[in-house]
């Protein structure tokens, strides 16, 4: 390495200019860690990246020692590279805070209000679908609730914040899974105790001991639960600062049932009887919901990828306008990467298809992202709905093969029909919620990439050439693909053609229903 040379923050540099015996110093992996962190715009982890190189580069020059003089020259100098990019670093990330606070700082006083069900599932019916052994009955009235005060409900909905709430909906989905998932796992470990064994009441002892653990595993996750929306609201005020002095007043309500087994229960068990005959009305309705439900979200998909091809043309147009100015600045710069740099701001800081795409781009963005936020919500309903429709379907079926009638069998294979449909819609739409989910995770990558060019000295170089393609092609899937409006299309078909296999069950009449199934 020669003397005179000037550092570079780039590990590429480093590992082609570092003396070929020098022992590891932990530099390069100090600077790509730091490039990284500058390319996802991400200015907290630059910031703890450039403390990092730092010390890094104090390090190397101790290794160099005096059998690498010239080295050692060199890496003093990049103290004052660092510190200049630190403050540059800095002051992004100042203004970066600057834009998520709304020209009005000022929030309401806040008056909490009362608390709002936001969550509720039954977890021993979630147990028992994972795995029911032949002397358990049935685990009843094992109701999970969580609760959130509504003034914050009405803040989210205020600021067009459709995401958080589903956020906290999702988190005690998949905490509520974890529980489901171990309690299931001791009802294995109970049930293969339970078969190896011929005392009756050692038996009882091992059912009881089983639902203790139940009642104990369901008690202790009060505190995790009351969490979610806690820690959900923090990241809201981390982009909303004017609410940051809003009180969160969780609350989280357990119902602990019973264990009802075969012959006995531990606890009071029963079951109300359901007419077969209501069952099939009632799902025949709720198919016609779910159906109306999914034409809504066919015709959000179909306007949010409209908006998205038009976002994806004037992204397309922004980088066909750096292209065209990076070639003139080049032009000019007669090779200078410095002047080009500068040239390349002079270009397109006056170019007007550039400055009039620009603002276009931010709008068309928010007005995509409240359209993926609502399919995101809608396909949670929708999922759940259709769900909510097989369940009703396992019902009724049970109901049938009771019967000892000869029309329950043909009802009954017109319910096997007719689920089977249903359960295809709930494929489709699950699909498109992959899509939505993807979208809606690599969003904010997209806007923070808006920002930086909108900021007040964009590094033009750096954002097109590194970050701005995968970006947008991770956001828009390359804007061929959508947000799932083929398959929000397909579910809603899947789904009519459900109401009119239900409709051909219901069109028998209640009587003939009734008299076949109850």
């Amino acid at each position: 390495m020669k003397a005179t040379m000037t550092p570079e923050l780039d590990q590429k540099w480093w590992s082609k200019n570092k003396p070929k015996l020098l022992k590891k110093t932990g530099l390069g992996d100090a600077l790509k860690d730091f490039q990284i962190a500058e390319d996802q715009m991400d200015w907290d982890k630059s910031l703890k990246a450039i403390s990092d190189l730092k010390r890094k580069v104090a390090g190397a020059v101790k290794i160099c020692g005096s059998s690498h003089k010239d080295t050692v020259t060199v890496l003093k100098k990049y103290p004052k590279i660092i510190d200049k990019k630190e403050k540059e670093i800095a002051a992004k990330k100042k203004a970066e805070e600057d834009r998520t606070k709304t020209a009005s700082t000022d929030a309401p006083k806040q008056k909490v209000g009362k608390g709002v069900v936001i969550w509720k599932k039954d977890l021993g019916a979630e147990i028992t679908k994972k795995y029911k052994p032949d002397w358990l009955k049935e685990l009843k009235g094992y109701n999970f609730q969580l609760k959130l005060n509504e003034d914050l409900l009405d803040v989210l909905e205020n600021e067009g914040d459709y995401v958080t709430p589903q956020q906290m909906v999702d988190d005690a989905n998949a905490l509520a899974d974890k529980l489901v998932a171990s309690l299931a796992k001791e009802l294995m470990s109970t049930d293969t105790a339970i078969k190896k064994e011929t005392d009756q009441k050692k038996v009882d002892g091992l059912v009881k001991n089983f639902d203790v653990k139940l009642k104990t595993l369901m008690g202790g996750t009060k505190k995790h639960f009351e969490a979610i929306p806690v820690n959900r609201w923090k990241a809201f005020v981390k982009r909303k600062q004017q609410y940051k002095d809003y009180k969160v007043k969780t609350g989280f309500d357990i119902t602990l049932g019973v264990l009802g087994v075969v012959g006995g229960a531990v606890g009071v068990a029963g079951s109300a009887a359901t007419g077969g005959a209501s069952l099939v009305l009632g799902i025949v309705s709720l198919v016609r919901g779910v159906a109306a439900l999914a034409d809504k979200i066919k015709d959000t998909a179909r306007e949010a990828e409209k908006v998205e091809k038009v976002l994806k043309g004037d992204l397309d147009t922004l980088l066909k306008r750096y292209r065209t100015a990076d070639g003139e600045a080049k032009k000019k710069a007669q090779g200078g990467s410095e002047v080009g740099a500068t040239v390349l701001k002079g270009i397109l800081g006056t170019d007007a298809p550039f400055l009039a795409t620009l603002p276009k781009c931010d709008k068309n963005y928010g007005l995509w992202q409240n359209k993926v936020a609502g399919l995101e919500v809608g396909g949670r309903k929708l999922s759940q709905a259709i769900v909510k429709g097989l369940a009703e379907c396992d019902k009724l079926e049970k109901a049938m093969k009771k019967s000892t009638s000869k029309e329950a069998r043909k009802y009954l294979d017109k319910l096997k029909k007719a689920r089977a449909v249903l359960n295809k819609a709930l494929d489709s739409c699950s699909t498109m919620m992959g899509r939505v989910s993807a979208a809606d995770k690599n969003a904010p990558k997209l806007k923070q990439v808006l920002d930086a060019l909108s900021g007040s000295n964009p590094k033009y170089a750096d954002i097109f050439e590194k970050v701005f393609p995968a970006v947008v092609n991770l956001t828009l899937a390359g804007a061929n693909a959508g947000v799932g409006f083929s398959e929000a299309s397909n579910t809603l078909d899947t789904l009519n053609t459900a109401v009119g296999l239900f409709n051909d069950i219901a069109s028998e009449g209640k009587d003939q229903l009734e008299a076949a199934i109850g």
